[in-house]
């Protein structure tokens, strides 16, 4: 296993935290059940160490400055709210760093929808920006047992689930596309990249195919999503092959 992939997989720990665990293993578990996708399991870890998305490294690279956007905010808000220079200049670090890496790597790793990552990244941070000035505003005008002094927290979450509903509603997806590593009749072996209108996590999944392929397509692939969305989207079965 190259260094470069044991990085990756760091990152994907990382990943998984904010955005939630694929729920990969569950699945693979149902589908290896036949014995050509058997087969094509012995294979995936070849096919894991050969190769890891560069689209994948960058979004993780954003997830990973979010959670550290996020964690900045915590640690700001409950245990120093008096050291402001520091805190604040680190999160307009921390926030510069994240336009950056926006506008340059993530739009040339998600060109085609690049739209629904910059509008993710914009709303991550702007729930940090929103929150520590909520909370600062309300704790300059309230006074010690006064119910005021709760209402931000609620305020907060309440801003968080509607953002993150509207960002579904908005960009959310049934499908995702992947690139057919094994095929054997019925049953192939796809690489698939991070998705996040399809909340898909990058990686290798043995699935049917209710078309002939043959290993280099780039297929259409159909997705089951939670009502939430927070364990992933489960890829169930190819359905196009597509020319992107």
């Amino acid at each position: 296993m190259t260094k470069s992939f044991k990085i990756v997989q760091l990152f994907q720990k990382v990943g998984d935290f904010i955005l939630g665990p694929s729920n990969r293993g569950n699945h693979r578990k149902k589908v290896f059940r036949s014995k050509k996708l058997t087969i094509l399991k012995q294979r995936r870890g070849f096919f894991e160490r050969c190769r890891a998305s560069w689209p994948e490294f960058v979004m993780l690279k954003a997830q990973l400055a979010i959670l550290a956007l996020f964690f900045t905010v915590m640690t700001y808000l409950v245990f120093l709210p008096a050291e402001n220079l520091i805190f604040v200049s680190l999160m307009l670090a921390i926030t510069s760093y994240l336009i950056y890496l926006t506008t340059t790597q993530l739009r040339k790793a998600f060109e085609q929808d690049y739209r629904a990552y910059r509008n993710f990244v914009a709303m991550c941070v702007a729930i940090a920006w929103v929150f520590t000035l909520l909370v600062k505003f309300t704790a300059t005008f309230s006074t010690e047992g006064e119910m005021i002094a709760i209402l931000p927290p609620f305020l907060a979450l309440g801003i968080v689930v509607a953002s993150f509903a509207t960002f579904k509603l908005k960009y959310g997806r049934n499908f995702t596309y992947g690139t057919v590593e094994e095929s054997r009749g019925e049953a192939a072996l796809v690489r698939v990249g991070y998705d996040i209108r399809s909340n898909v996590k990058a990686g290798l999944y043995p699935v049917k195919s209710l078309i002939r392929v043959r290993k280099g397509d780039t297929v259409k692939l159909s997705v089951e999503r939670s009502l939430l969305g927070l364990k992933g989207a489960r890829v169930r079965e190819i359905i196009e092959r597509v020319n992107r």
